[in-house]
């Protein structure tokens, strides 16, 4: 007697593969995880969009009156105070329309409490030549720069640019946040940086995504790996059964019973 589920498709038959159904185990946990993992990204994405829109659509206010303990993320400001270019800080390999180039960053002293503010200028394009570092016109005096705050997101990885301290200035970095500016310049900052606006004193090229990737490209990604997900699972119920010829045989018995 032939007990092969394959070759009986009179009957829906299982015929498991220990080692194969292990294997799924396995996969199938973390396909089902990455989708969800891309779903929580969107709906992260989904929220900085929404604070952005809504810091955005309010009105600029000096430092006096913003509120530190809610969530300043591109707030809109309006600061008043000195712009330090002997010490500036030039943030390497920023590429712009296949252009490299530097975003050049200065402290903001200001003028109703000292407190030091990292302020972006924006984006200049790099020379050929390593060694030849941009030259940047200083803005002098006390002046009123308007901009966005911006706090560098926690995730993703940090090269190290073996950068350990300012030897001469300007100083080329890999990367900056405010707390790397508190190592590099000695002082206490605010904990977000000024991103300047392209009609503020000062300003280079400015502007900057708000978000790498779009919430709808993350769903996308998402809908990627449940479709993986109940791929493999219709591939694993079929190699461990008899699904394909049984289901061929009953649509041929329905097919005949219909003549």
């Amino acid at each position: 007697m032939n007990t092969d589920p394959h070759l009986n498709a009179e009957t829906f038959s299982w015929q498991p593969n220990a080692k194969l159904l292990f294997l799924v185990l396995l996969m199938m946990p973390l396909l089902i995880s990455l989708g969800y993992w891309q779903l929580d990204r969107a709906q992260e994405k989904r929220e900085i969009l929404a604070e952005f829109k809504a810091n955005q659509e309010s009105q600029p206010v000096g430092f006096e009156l913003l509120d530190t303990s809610k969530n300043l993320q591109y707030r809109q400001v309006q600061f008043v105070g000195e712009l330090d270019a002997s010490r500036r800080v030039l943030l390497d390999n920023r590429v712009r329309n296949g252009r490299p180039g530097y975003e050049i960053f200065e402290v903001l002293t200001l003028a109703s409490s000292e407190l030091k503010i990292l302020v972006n200028r924006g984006w200049v394009q790099a020379s050929l030549d390593r060694n030849q570092l941009p030259e940047i016109e200083p803005v002098p005096g006390q002046v009123l720069l308007r901009g966005s705050l911006y706090k560098v997101l926690r995730g993703g990885l940090q090269l190290d640019d073996g950068v350990r301290a300012v030897d001469s200035w300007p100083g080329r970095v890999g990367w900056i946040s405010t707390e790397r500016a508190a190592e590099i310049f000695g002082d206490e900052f605010f904990a977000y940086q000024l991103r300047l606006e392209s009609d503020s004193i000062g300003a280079l090229t400015t502007g900057w995504p708000t978000v790498s990737v779009q919430p709808e490209k993350h769903t996308a990604y998402a809908v990627q790996w449940f479709v993986m997900a109940l791929v493999l699972l219709l591939l694993t119920i079929n190699a461990n059964s008899n699904l394909k010829a049984w289901f061929k045989y009953k649509m041929a018995k329905t097919e005949s019973e219909a003549l």
